[in-house]
C-alpha cells in the first residue's frame, strides 16, 4: 500500500554520505568552540591580571609618597628651624641635627630597598661571598633593633654561642636578619618576646635560624599578601607602622640567593616563626642572581 510520500535523508553542504562524516564535523565544531571559549578565559586572566598590577602599582605609589613624605618632612622641617634660629643654643642645635641625620638615614633605606628589588626583579644583583662566622651577622642585626625593642618594653632573647662560618654575602645577611628582625618588633605588643634559635648540625648541609615572636600573627592568606612585593597587611598595627611591604620579599628573595629558603608560619593572636634554610656553601661569588619569580 502506498501513502504517497517518501522519507529521504537530509544532507548538510559538507556531508559527503560518508558514517564519518557528522562525527568529524561535530569534533571540528567542538574543537572551535573549545578553542574560542580557552581565547575567552585568556583573556578574562590577562585582563584580571592587569587590573591586579594597576591595583598594586597604586597602592605602591600611594605607600611610598606617604613613606618618602614622612622622612623629607622632618628634613625639611628641622632644618628649617635650624636655618631661622641663629641663636639657637649647641644643644638644641645638636638634637635637630639628630633627627635630620635619622631622617636621612630613613629615606636611604627606603630607596636602597627599592633598588635592591627592582636589581632582583632583573636578575642583575650578584653576591660578594666569603666566610661569615654567622654569630656575628646575628649579634650585630640584633643590635641594630635593640634600641626600638627597648623603647616598647620587648624582649630580644638569643643565647650566645659559637655557631658555624658560613660562605656568603655579609651585607646581605645582615639585611636578611634586619628586615625580620624589625618587623618582629614592630608586629609585637609591648611586653612581648622576640627570640633567635639556630640549629647547627655538624652533619647538615643547611644551617637553620628560627626567629619567632609573640606577636599578631597572621593568616595563611596574609602571609601570602606579606610575600608579594609591596603587599601590606591590614591591621591596627600595620595601618600605623612605616614600611614599604618590601621587607619580607626582599628578604626571602636575598636567602634564596644564597641558595636557601625562608619558611613562615603564623597564626592570629599567636605570633609567627620565620625559618631561614642557609646553606653552609652559597653559590659562587660573583654570579648574578637569578631572576626572582
Amino acid at each position: 500500500m502506498s501513502f504517497g510520500f517518501s522519507i529521504s535523508r537530509r544532507r548538510c553542504p559538507e556531508d559527503d554520505g560518508r558514517p564519518g562524516a557528522l562525527l568529524s564535523n561535530y569534533v571540528e565544531n567542538l574543537g572551535s568552540s573549545m578553542m574560542r571559549r580557552k581565547t575567552a578565559l585568556a583573556l578574562k586572566a590577562a585582563r584580571a591580571e592587569a587590573e591586579l598590577a594597576s591595583r598594586a602599582k597604586s597602592e605602591f605609589i600611594a605607600n611610598m609618597s606617604h613613606e618618602l613624605r614622612t622622612p623629607l618632612n622632618a628634613i625639611i622641617g628641622f632644618s628649617e628651624m635650624l636655618k631661622d634660629a641663629p641663636r639657637m643654643d649647641d644643644t638644641q642645635r645638636a638634637q635637630y641635627a639628630g633627627y635630620i641625620h635619622e631622617a636621612a638615614q630613613h629615606l636611604l633605606h627606603l630607596i636602597n630597598t627599592i633598588l635592591d628589588t627592582s636589581k632582583i626583579q632583573a636578575g642583575k644583583l650578584a653576591l660578594e661571598l666569603r666566610p661569615v662566622p654567622l654569630d656575628d651577622i646575628i649579634e650585630a642585626s640584633l643590635r641594630l633593633v635593640a634600641p626600638r625593642a627597648k623603647e616598647r618594653n620587648i624582649a630580644l632573647e638569643w643565647k650566645e654561642e659559637a655557631l658555624p662560618v658560613i660562605q656568603a654575602d655579609p651585607l646581605r645577611l645582615r639585611q636578611v636578619f634586619i628586615n625580620i628582625l624589625s618587623n618582629a618588633v614592630k608586629f609585637t605588643p609591648e611586653g612581648g618576646r622576640v627570640r633567635v634559635h639556630v640549629n647547627a648540625q655538624d652533619d647538615a648541609d643547611m644551617v637553620l635560624v628560627s626567629i619567632s615572636d609573640t606577636g599578631i600573627g597572621m593568616t595563611e592568606e596574609e602571609v601570602e599578601i606579606a610575600m608579594r612585593p609591596f603587599g601590606r597587611v591590614d591591621n591596627a598595627i600595620s595601618r600605623n607602622a612605616e614600611g614599604t611591604g618590601l621587607g619580607l620579599p626582599l628578604a626571602e628573595a636575598l636567602v634564596r640567593l644564597h641558595g636557601g629558603r625562608l619558611e613562615i608560619e603564623s597564626k592570629p593572636d599567636k605570633g609567627t616563626t620565620v625559618r631561614l634554610y642557609l646553606p653552609r656553601q652559597a653559590p659562587a661569588a660573583g654570579k648574578p642572581a637569578q631572576r626572582a619569580a
